[in-house]
């Protein structure tokens, strides 16, 4: 069954699970379990607007709203990396090789990318996306405390 189909307090239990199951594996592992696990999240055309960070959610309410798109399904995994521990994170706008559009959580100066296709953190190469947007996450990520 998928997560996401469950109330909410089983998404927030699946959520909490994941982050003490990783809290003491490696950069890598930590990338490939969060993109595996928010890829699960069922997509809508439209939930967040990339330029409106004032109005995003933090990722309780995000897991409260269980409406993720694109934009909404990176911040996830930008909160629970930052959970993590993991600083260097970066969200961007971006077109990749075939002219789409998409939204990637890069890791470590792009080391790792997250949020394309699932079960493709590592075997990405930057130069396959054409960067539009940096999206500066570092207020929105540090209220989370």
């Amino acid at each position: 069954m998928n997560i996401f189909q469950l109330p909410y307090e089983a998404r927030l239990q699946s959520w909490y699970d994941l982050r003490t199951q990783l809290s003491g594996s490696d950069t890598q592992t930590k990338c490939i379990e969060v993109d595996k696990w928010w890829q699960n999240a069922p997509l809508v055309n439209h939930h967040l607007h990339i330029l409106d960070q004032d109005n995003w959610p933090d990722p309780w309410e995000l897991l409260v709203e269980n409406t993720y798109c694109y934009v909404a399904r990176a911040l996830g995994m930008c909160y629970t990396l930052s959970l993590l521990d993991i600083a260097n994170i970066e969200l961007v706008e971006a077109t990749d090789s075939q002219g789409d559009d998409v939204v990637l959580v890069l890791v470590d100066n792009a080391k790792y990318i997250l949020n394309y296709h699932p079960n493709t953190v590592i075997s990405n190469k930057q130069t396959n996306f054409h960067i539009k947007r940096n999206v500066n996450i570092t207020k929105t990520i540090t209220t989370i405390g």
